[in-house]
């Protein structure tokens, strides 16, 4: 009985992890086809979007590192950023489109061939110029180009700032393990025309070292946890894992976001994280927005049921991270804090 009062709780406090996306900005549309673009619709259309002085940079590059990004809202967040005054170079095969064999067998997940891809992502990278790399797009394709990386052609550059999320998960762990660049898992250009105003003003803070929160989020297990992040998500991490490209994970606090799972995909992927122990030594766990999905309620179940069989760390819920307008930039290479039920990141010492 005290066992099934418990599971209830927790399925009670997952509501927000596991909500359908539509739930997050009933004023914005989605592009069916693209999952991380996010156009401004409705009351959201009338709220602008201003980016000047977010992004601490003067020069943007952008690039396609997985599947075309085929949706407005692409062309639109690159508008936003060159109104906002930045000096954007959208490097030259951002939008080629695939070829009709790779959309006919890939469709809307369709890329153009890594080589081309990888051509980008070293002009982006090694431009002296370039102080932020953004990802137009995720889809399916990052671990082809991070298998293909000759990193000998690659500078160190520490204070590059390289961010995206979904597939771009690939990238952020294969950067961290080898020690280049400052990962930070957010938005794509795709979703900036739709992006909560929220979201904007916090990912400001995050990218310029100032002190971020504190952000309620739901305890499932109870505790008070802190170190460096690791958000993404989770089908990319399993894909990380198997691939070799993780960092270590040990002390660092877990974000987990997903995107149009089924509850037994969840439960399949946390048992196999788990006994790859990617989970041993780490400081705590958060579960942050599973979007696009009928089986919210499943899901919910999975994630309640899994989260006590972590040996006791802090795990919690309903931090607004991943595939919704509600998307909260984290920054891989700041502090994170969960205390009192709240997650904070520390000003950055300068």
């Amino acid at each position: 009985m005290k066992s099934t009062l418990l599971i209830c709780a927790l399925l009670s406090a997952l509501t927000l992890a596991a909500a359908p996306e539509k739930k997050a900005d009933k004023g914005t549309k989605k592009a069916e086809t693209d999952p991380e673009a996010v156009s401004a619709g409705g009351k959201s259309a009338r709220q602008k979007r201003d980016y000047r002085g977010v992004f601490p940079v003067k020069t943007i590059a952008v690039i396609t590192p997985a599947s075309y990004p085929g949706s407005k809202s692409n062309r639109r967040g690159v508008e936003l950023l060159k109104e906002a005054s930045y000096n954007v170079k959208v490097m030259p095969h951002v939008f080629q489109k695939p070829s009709p064999e790779k959309v006919a067998e890939m469709k809307s997940y369709a890329s153009i061939p890594v080589e081309l891809r990888l051509e980008d992502f070293y002009k982006a990278w090694n431009d002296p110029e370039v102080e932020m790399i953004l990802c137009a797009r995720g889809g399916i394709g990052s671990i082809d180009l991070m298998s293909k990386v000759d990193w000998s052609r690659l500078k160190k550059r520490n204070d590059l700032i390289f961010m995206g999320y979904s597939d771009v998960t690939l990238i952020h762990c294969r950067l961290l393990q080898k020690g280049y660049g400052r990962p930070v898992a957010g938005p794509t250009t795709g979703s900036l025309p739709g992006l909560d105003l929220k979201m904007i003003s916090g990912m400001k803070k995050m990218l310029s070292g100032e002190e971020v929160g504190p952000i309620k989020v739901t305890p499932l297990v109870k505790g008070d946890c802190s170190g460096k992040p690791l958000a993404g998500l989770l089908s990319r991490f399993v894909q990380a894992k198997r691939a070799d490209f993780l960092p270590e994970t040990k002390g660092r606090v877990i974000f987990i976001e997903g995107v149009k799972c089924t509850a037994e995909g969840v439960k399949r992927d946390l048992t196999e994280l788990k006994e790859k122990k990617f989970f041993d030594g780490v400081s705590g766990v958060v579960f942050c927005q599973f979007t696009r999905t009928k089986e919210g309620e499943g899901i919910r179940k999975a994630i309640a049921e899994f989260a006590p069989r972590l040996g006791g760390i802090p795990v919690y819920a309903g931090f607004p991270f991943g595939h919704a307008a509600g998307n909260h930039a984290i920054d891989l290479t700041r502090d994170v804090v969960i205390r009192g039920d709240a997650v904070s990141f520390p000003a950055v010492k300068k």
